[in-house]
């Protein structure tokens, strides 16, 4: 089959011939038809997850949507390491299909699936649906897909009012497509900071993509600014792209009622994203959210592999 591959974890990946994959008892070949690059996938690509395989050559790519043999479209991760989903073929356990509609454009559900589950999987499973539903909620690092995403997905569960928080003002600006309510745009400024948090008042939930220190800052100064210490700010910590520690004072946590509390594989279990992301997929193929895209056959995948662009990467075999 053709296949991007790995055989040099400093480079990129190449367009090429690999072995098709074996299909073992409980398993289904998959015809891929659309692989979105995600982080993980990158990571895995480049050597540096704990996930990543120890021997060479591999093919990348960790979800994408395919067509089994009898026509039906389904969207699937992988968890094998060597067989990735930047390839013509994937081969999947039966229980790890996800059924779409196959009127779905699969460029967009690869492209939108892996990103929405973060914010979904953190409502549904971690926070709670009653906990948002008529609330206020704040998302630090909008401007990324995920957090882009966790707009629409917080008001689908019922939050009033969305604020959206990142560094990027043309990114911001264009936040409103997805439903956002206000933005505050993050700055070196602390007093500008201060200023701009006052303005929104006591929110009651922050979905949060950051951490490190920016992550300090926002709970140190909306803690110090809430007007009621009863009323409880619940910090559901996603993501770390600002760092993987935070330097919080142990009196922040006694001042106010507060509740941190993280969300990711480990902390919901593999039963309870099957359980969820039929749901999850209904949402995308009706069309209620979307990432920008940018697709490519996966022969360009040498050329386009390091496109940064503001659009999710996606490949066509």
């Amino acid at each position: 089959m053709k296949a991007a591959i790995i055989n040099d974890f400093t480079r990129g990946p190449e367009y090429g011939d690999f072995p098709d994959p074996k299909v073992e008892d409980g398993e289904v070949e998959v015809h891929v038809l659309a692989a979105a690059v995600s982080q993980l996938a990158r990571a895995r690509a480049n050597g540096t997850h704990y996930s990543a395989a120890s021997t060479l050559p591999i093919v990348p790519g960790v979800d994408a949507v395919g067509e089994t043999a009898d026509g039906e479209h389904v969207y699937f991760n992988s968890s094998n390491n060597v067989y990735g989903t930047l390839a013509e073929k994937a081969v999947v356990n039966r229980r790890a299909l996800f059924p779409i509609d196959n009127t779905a454009d699969p460029a967009v559900v690869a492209a939108t699936a892996n990103p929405a589950m973060s914010s979904f999987m953190a409502i549904k499973e971690r926070l709670g649906e009653d906990k948002i539903r008529g609330k206020r909620v704040l998302v630090l690092g909008a401007t990324g897909a995920s957090g882009q995403l966790a707009i629409p997905i917080s008001i689908s569960f019922g939050a009033t009012e969305v604020i959206g928080v990142g560094r990027n003002p043309e990114k911001l600006a264009k936040l409103s497509q997805f439903g956002v309510t206000s933005t505050i745009k993050l700055t070196d400024n602390d007093d500008q900071l201060k200023a701009d948090l006052a303005k929104i008042g006591d929110v009651d939930v922050v979905l949060d993509y950051l951490w490190g220190d920016i992550a300090a800052t926002m709970i140190t100064d909306m803690i110090a600014q809430r007007q009621d210490p009863q009323h409880t700010l619940t910090w559901v910590q996603i993501g770390s792209m600002a760092g993987q520690s935070s330097p919080l004072k142990g009196s922040l946590f006694r001042s106010i009622d507060f509740h941190l509390i993280g969300s990711g594989f480990g902390s919901f279990t593999a039963a309870n994203l099957a359980d969820d992301m039929p749901a999850l997929l209904k949402m995308i193929t009706d069309g209620k959210i979307a990432v920008p895209l940018t697709a490519f056959p996966l022969s360009q995948i040498a050329e386009k592999w390091n496109d940064y662009g503001d659009n999710r990467l996606v490949f066509l075999p």
